[in-house]
């Protein structure tokens, strides 16, 4: 009923409203190949994958897939598992190359390709929109407002 009448109000001031006014962010998903046997992951397993200092979960060698550094996306999914903003992603890995650490995740250009990825790859790891996911992956944690939650 309340955004009937906000749309009325609009519709008298000549106002329109953007599709983008009243989208609700989507829920993002922490997913690994389907083959993986983990079925959670909670935040403190998913920040030392995501930061390569655990490289191995379930038996397996991990292979964690990010976006790019100026995805949306990414910077929710840093801020909700690293606890980082971009600058501060950016100095760890600044740090962690100084400091001969291991690299940073594999970087894929969009949401499909870390499907593909994730899906190809039994140790992959990843995060996309909720809506992206198929049957190749299996949703171990979400991230919705801000937290990490079960599946």
């Amino acid at each position: 009923m309340k955004r009937y009448s906000l749309l009325l109000l609009l519709a008298l001031l000549g106002m329109t409203p953007s599709a983008s006014s009243f989208a609700v962010e989507d829920e993002i998903v922490i997913v690994v190949n389907q083959t993986n046997p983990a079925r959670a992951a909670s935040r403190d397993t998913l920040r030392p994958i995501f930061q390569t200092t655990r490289t191995e979960w379930s038996g397996r060698s991990m292979m964690p897939v990010n976006l790019p550094e100026d995805s949306a996306l990414r910077k929710r999914f840093d801020m909700a598992v690293l606890g980082l903003d971009p600058e501060g992603v950016a100095r760890y890995w600044i740090d962690r190359k100084i400091r001969g650490g291991e690299r940073p995740p594999r970087k894929v250009a969009s949401p499909g390709a870390v499907l593909r990825a994730v899906g190809e790859d039994a140790g992959g790891i990843g995060y996309l929109p909720a809506s992206d996911v198929n049957p190749t992956v299996k949703v171990i944690a979400r991230i919705r407002d801000g937290q990490v939650l079960p599946p």
